[in-house]
């Protein structure tokens, strides 16, 4: 019954809860959950680490490049590619990356090579970034760029152009 200012409050029974229905998630599935998880992201990590490997070799590349349009332009100018004195090479404009040390491949040109008018310049990566020291990557002359890896315990070099 109603009054005035007043209602009247009817409490009804309560159904008991199930317990399976409060207790959220069970163990099992949230290990299963969290191997799912645990495996994605192992599979993200590396797949990041190959990009990032693969950015690096082709920052490389890029330096290498680069040198080699200053010496075609070196070449252009002055009708060889060594530099001031005939035992010296000229000054690279990159010689080096934040994980490649970039140089030629020879401390002086040789005699042979005032004849050939050739060079090759070498990408060796530093010994503190975790790569391979087998690694090189080689420019010659003519623009092209090998990718050369020896297997450990072996004496064979194995080279790819890119």
């Amino acid at each position: 019954m109603r009054t005035a200012g007043a209602w009247l409050v009817v409490k009804l029974p309560m159904k008991p809860a199930r317990l399976a229905t409060l207790a959220g998630f069970s163990l099992l599935e949230l290990l299963i959950a969290l191997l799912l998880l645990t495996i994605i992201s192992s599979l993200a990590v590396v797949s990041y680490r190959n990009h990032l490997l693969q950015a690096r070799l082709a920052e490389a590349r890029a330096a290498l490049l680069e040198n080699n349009h200053f010496m075609q332009r070196w070449y252009a100018e002055h009708g060889t590619f060594q530099g001031s004195s005939p035992a010296s090479w000229p000054s690279l404009p990159v010689q080096e990356t934040a994980d490649f040390t970039i140089a030629f491949n020879s401390q002086a040109p040789s005699l042979d090579n005032i004849e050939n008018a050739s060079f090759l310049i070498n990408a060796l990566p530093k010994p503190a970034k975790g790569w391979p020291a087998q690694l090189r990557l080689i420019l010659d002359q003519d623009g092209n760029i090998r990718q050369c890896d020896q297997p450990k315990n072996s004496s064979v070099e194995i080279c790819e152009v890119q």
